[in-house]
């Protein structure tokens, strides 16, 4: 396993990115917001500082000089006045163009009251072999029927549309399969708004099954109008039905039809209750225990760890799940180097560390020759040997992964390839694997 960011670090380059002109308005007045070219460039010179003093991967897929000159272009382009919206798809393909999956930008800090102020897409689409279907309808009417292939909004080709959202999303590496999800689910309808336009209606053409063209005028409704309309119109209540009810964090399953096999399904790396590290750590070694209990109760074989869909959460609990699959008795690193390339940033304040850990930074990151930062091993248990569990699973593993399967799940797998743990089945998530 290769180097990594620190998660506080990490969580730092989350910040969503707003101009420090603009004061803080109830909806959505910054579609009628206009900077001026300084600040435009006053802002992106922030912007920029930020990435060149914080971010450890900002030149880890493109070399320092080249993505000096792209800066460069960008900043001396903003001449003229520029609509917010505008200015905001300038930063976004900054941001995809660094190839980081823990980088975004976001027009406001308060996600969740800036995505109940706007209007968006009033349809729920998944990408099926090239093509956007319909899953849900968020319309209170028959009109639009699950299964309908969504084929032009406002006279654009959906197709097209994907290119633009997909071209300003972000992803680690060259993995433009992971950018399918901008392009499905009310993510499609958001990224529309923030990227493309923000119509007060829409004007929707559609292809059913059987290749008949249906064209819809529907309005833009907030998300939340969607996300009922989604349970309550009769067309989505048969796929409705499919969805079933939520399902729990983890789960061990013993398919009938796969002797002597069991399932590890584990959709995500967290659940309630834990806040801290150690509590998550602890969490998942007690559901491990359980689990290894009843593995071994059935005389199992064969071991398929499904993290499809886990978009990641806690790292200690993907390294404590790793040493109940260890092959080798010998304890060995799951992280070799968590990095920095800072210790005293002035945008550390507003980062995710605790005053605590910001006024201890110098103590726990070693300075590196080239100029980089390392935590210290004394101060990050992630950094310790993993000891393979006494009751450990020694049978077949299968990893089953896809594109969703992100930041802590893409660790996960890539340290299990790097100690041969199992057999990788799937799309692949990054390019190093």
């Amino acid at each position: 396993m290769g180097e990594r960011i620190p998660i506080a670090m990490r969580r730092f380059l989350l910040l969503f990115l707003m101009p420090v002109v603009c004061a803080a308005q109830s909806g959505d007045t910054l579609q009628h917001f206009t900077l001026t070219a300084a600040q435009a460039r006053s802002d992106f010179q922030l912007y920029r500082r930020l990435l060149q003093e914080t971010h450890p991967g900002l030149y880890r897929y493109t070399p320092k000089e080249q993505m000096q000159q792209y800066l460069d272009s960008v900043e001396s382009s903003f001449l003229e006045p520029i609509a917010f919206y505008d200015y905001h798809r300038v930063l976004a393909l900054v941001n995809a163009n660094i190839r980081c999956a823990h980088s975004y930008t976001f027009p406001k800090g308060d996600s969740w009251g800036y995505m109940q102020s706007i209007k968006v897409l009033p349809v729920f689409i998944h990408p099926i072999q090239g093509k956007y279907i319909v899953l849900f309808s968020g319309t209170n009417d028959a009109s639009i029927l699950p299964g309908y292939e969504l084929t032009h909004i406002n006279g654009r080709s959906t197709d097209s549309i994907a290119v633009v959202l997909k071209k300003h999303f972000w992803s680690d590496g060259y993995n433009e399969l992971a950018k399918n999800q901008v392009v499905q689910g009310s993510t499609f309808g958001l990224y529309y708004y923030m990227l493309i336009e923000r119509p007060e209606s829409f004007r929707l053409a559609f292809k059913s099954a059987d290749g008949q063209k249906k064209n819809v005028m529907v309005k833009a409704q907030n998300m939340q109008v969607n996300e009922v309309n989604y349970k309550k119109n009769p067309v989505n209540k048969k796929i409705m039905s499919l969805i079933g009810k939520s399902k729990p964090q983890w789960d061990l399953l013993f398919p009938k039809d796969l002797q002597k096999s069991a399932i590890l399904r584990i959709y995500g790396f967290g659940g309630k209750g834990q806040n801290t590290s150690d509590e998550a750590r602890a969490a998942m070694r007690a559901f491990m225990d359980k689990s290894m209990k009843e593995i071994n109760k059935r005389g199992v074989k064969n071991l398929i760890v499904d993290v499809r869909g886990n978009r990641g959460g806690w790292d200690t609990q993907g390294a404590e799940l790793f040493t109940y699959l260890m092959k080798s008795d010998s304890p060995v690193y799951y992280y070799k180097r968590l990095h920095s390339i800072t210790d005293s940033s002035e945008f550390l304040k507003y980062s995710d560390l605790s005053d605590l850990d910001r006024r201890n930074a110098k103590k726990e990151l070693r300075a590196e020759a080239d100029g980089t930062f390392s935590m210290r091993k004394e101060f990050n248990p992630d950094l310790q040997l993993q000891y393979p569990k006494s009751n450990r699973f020694k049978g077949q593993v299968y990893i089953m992964m896809n594109y969703f399967s992100a930041s802590t799940a893409s660790e996960f797998v890539a340290v299990c390839k790097s100690n041969t743990i199992g057999l990788l089945v799937g799309e692949r998530i990054k390019r190093m694997l």
